[in-house]
């Protein structure tokens, strides 16, 4: 059954409700649109402290990764890594028992789809897969994980829902669009590309090996190099386009932003 957006917020500020420290987790490669002020509002109304997780680290260099740090701990406590290789996964530890309000913590990780909440539950949780009592008032399977002796991690990612964007390629940066539901993909996939483009031009040449820039273009030639093809030999172009909207999202397929390039753009984009 398909979750309504007020119901996945009664979820994620219940899962809130029920933590000492909110982990908010955004992609290293878009952190300005992978943050969700509306949860950070929320848990500040509750009195909850939130760490934010830049992930996917291995996307994006070093160099950038620190620009972006020292940008967003103006205003949150900011810590990088790659769930996928646990890097930086010492430092989350460090920030969490600095930042708790107290110890034992209760955690909570939340984020948009696809930017590695389970990853990083799964790494908190550790081989310690025991759950304990649930906690008073939760139903529906929720549970409280103890990971160690001062940390408590509620095994329940919360899924921030997708707000209304213009911007197709926005929709599946965000982890709105799941690119096996999609009747028509070739749309957004477009608008990926073009996106892609726009901050890594040899995107698709790293890639697939393709030297065009011209979306319809790059989709026909990875159909043809990945033998994608319909009845009769004609070069299955949605199937092309899931394959790019999946590379993306397996990151895969990538471009990073710095901080000063979304000052520039940002406005123009909205």
């Amino acid at each position: 059954m398909r979750v309504t957006p007020s119901e996945a917020w009664r979820r994620v500020r219940r899962v809130l409700e029920d933590t000492d420290l909110v982990i908010e987790v955004a992609d290293a490669r878009e952190p300005i649109e992978t943050r969700n002020r509306r949860v950070e509002e929320m848990s500040a109304r509750l009195g909850k402290p939130i760490i934010l997780v830049l992930n996917k680290c291995d996307l994006v260099p070093l160099d950038v990764l620190e620009e972006w740090k020292r940008l967003l701990e103006r205003e949150l406590p900011t810590v990088f890594i790659s769930a996928k290789f646990r890097l930086g996964t010492r430092k989350l530890m460090i920030y969490i028992k600095r930042y708790a309000p107290r110890l034992p913590v209760r955690v909570v990780v939340v984020g948009y789809p696809n930017v590695g909440k389970s990853t990083i539950i799964n790494y908190l949780k550790g081989r310690h897969v025991a759950s304990t009592s649930p906690v008073p008032g939760w139903t529906r399977g929720e549970q409280l994980v103890k990971a160690k002796s001062w940390l408590y991690v509620i095994d329940t990612p919360g899924v921030i829902p997708v707000e209304e964007v213009r911007d197709e390629a926005l929709l599946i940066v965000k982890g709105a669009i799941d690119p096996a539901r999609l009747q028509d993909p070739v749309y957004p996939a477009v608008k990926l590309i073009e996106r892609i483009l726009r901050y890594n031009p040899n995107a698709f040449l790293e890639r697939y090996g393709i030297e065009d820039k011209e979306p319809t273009k790059i989709l026909e030639k990875v159909a043809k190099r990945r033998g994608l093809l319909l009845k009769g030999g004609k070069l299955n172009i949605e199937a092309a386009a899931r394959a790019v909207i999946v590379d993306w999202i397996e990151g895969k397929l990538t471009y990073y932003r710095r901080p000063d390039e979304y000052c520039v753009s940002a406005t123009q984009e909205r």
